[in-house]
């Protein structure tokens, strides 16, 4: 008997039955499948425009003031214009000297274009004063120009390579920025930059601080102590703050995509469970007549699960791998979105379901052993 217990195993049911064991490695592959592809999905949706909106704010600060000046105060607005650009330099001097400020630049904001799967986004255009203030500015950013010129005359502008590649298809780029403006040549940075040189007129002057990345230093704070009121600032905590108030609804939709299909792949596999369960009840009983206890047969069957479930992970990471790279091919790289194929957010929420069915499936399968019987006991 001893040699015949050694011999209790899981394989033979799962080579014999491949119908069955088929279908259950089926449905838990496609849901793997459709977890981490959701998850990348919608990263397609929220990781480029983290990549504009927040991403570079931890290096930039942007801090907006009215600089003690009155329009009123000068006879015509070009006349304002010039002193506002001639005071925001030299409060940028200033700046310039505070612990953790790498450097300080006045420039004029603007936007552009960015298109993602799902709508569409803007990306800041800084507008500096001179090719000087371009050169600081992608030095500070770790850019690097990869063709084209750097901008030496007004309405030239440098984009991200990322940016060129959204806009391969269309003329759409300086939508909100008009025909004055034109691309003299691209930059590949982890960001979609987007920078180059102020027109004459452009009313919208700011002080970018370049900071010391991790650097807790504010520039409203510093902007403040110098004297001057501060009527709007963006840092990477704003920045963040305004992107999940945005975006943050996709972790929402994930979590309910997760439980929707987790309790429709619930459903589904309870059925497979009943059915592998009905065809093994007579052979658990004759086991059981020949000597092996309910607990041997137990571990028999959940080992035929757990080896479903590790055939189904491998089925389903190969199946991951070849969708998204047929999305990542055909989709996104055409326009310039760039998304992480590894999706470690996705492994907990697949790993939650498996667990719940791991402990889902002892209910039939207990229900089985409570029922098995000698075949004495079933002929009586």
């Amino acid at each position: 008997m001893n040699k015949a217990r050694s011999k209790l195993s899981p394989w033979p049911y799962i080579r014999n039955n491949r119908v069955r064991t088929t279908a259950l490695v089926i449905s838990l592959s496609v849901f793997i499948l459709m977890m981490y592809v959701v998850n990348y999905v919608i990263g397609g949706i929220d990781e480029p425009f983290y990549a504009s909106d927040v991403a570079p704010y931890e290096r930039l600060q942007i801090v907006s003031s009215y600089l003690g000046m009155n329009g009123s105060d000068y006879d015509s607005d070009e006349e304002y214009l010039a002193d506002a650009w001639v005071r925001a330099g030299k409060v940028c001097e200033s700046l310039k000297k505070k612990d953790g400020v790498v450097d300080a630049k006045p420039f004029a904001w603007q936007d552009v274009v960015l298109k993602s799967v799902i709508g569409n986004s803007s990306v800041e255009c800084y507008l500096f004063g001179n090719t000087s203030d371009c050169e600081d500015f992608i030095k500070h950013m770790d850019a690097k120009l990869v063709s084209g010129k750097m901008p030496e005359k007004a309405g030239e502008v440098l984009i991200d390579k990322k940016l060129q590649k959204n806009h391969s298809n269309d003329n759409g780029l300086f939508e909100y920025m008009g025909s004055k403006y034109e691309v003299v040549g691209t930059v590949d940075s982890d960001y979609y930059l987007a920078f180059g040189i102020q027109q004459p007129g452009e009313n919208d002057i700011n002080i970018l601080v370049m900071i010391e990345e991790g650097s807790t230093v504010s520039g409203k704070e510093l902007m403040e102590k110098l004297g001057y009121d501060v009527f709007y600032f963006k840092t990477v905590r704003s920045a963040k703050i305004a992107h999940e108030n945005s975006i943050g609804s996709m972790d929402v939709v994930q979590t309910l995509l997760t439980v929707v299909s987790g309790a429709l792949l619930l459903i589904c596999v309870s059925v497979v469970l009943a059915l592998h369960i009905m065809d093994r009840h007579n052979e658990w009983c004759l086991l059981n007549s020949i000597g092996f206890s309910t607990g041997e047969i137990y571990v028999m069957a959940l080992k035929e699960i757990l080896i479903c479930i590790a055939i189904s992970i491998v089925v389903g990471a190969l199946l991951c791998f070849m969708v998204i790279f047929g999305l990542k091919t055909l989709l996104y790289d055409p326009i310039g979105i760039c998304i992480n194929t590894w999706r470690p957010a996705a492994i907990p929420r697949i790993c939650v379901v498996f667990l719940a069915l791991i402990g889902f499936a002892q209910i039939p399968i207990f229900n089985g052993m409570r029922k098995i019987q000698t075949i004495d006991t079933i002929e009586s």
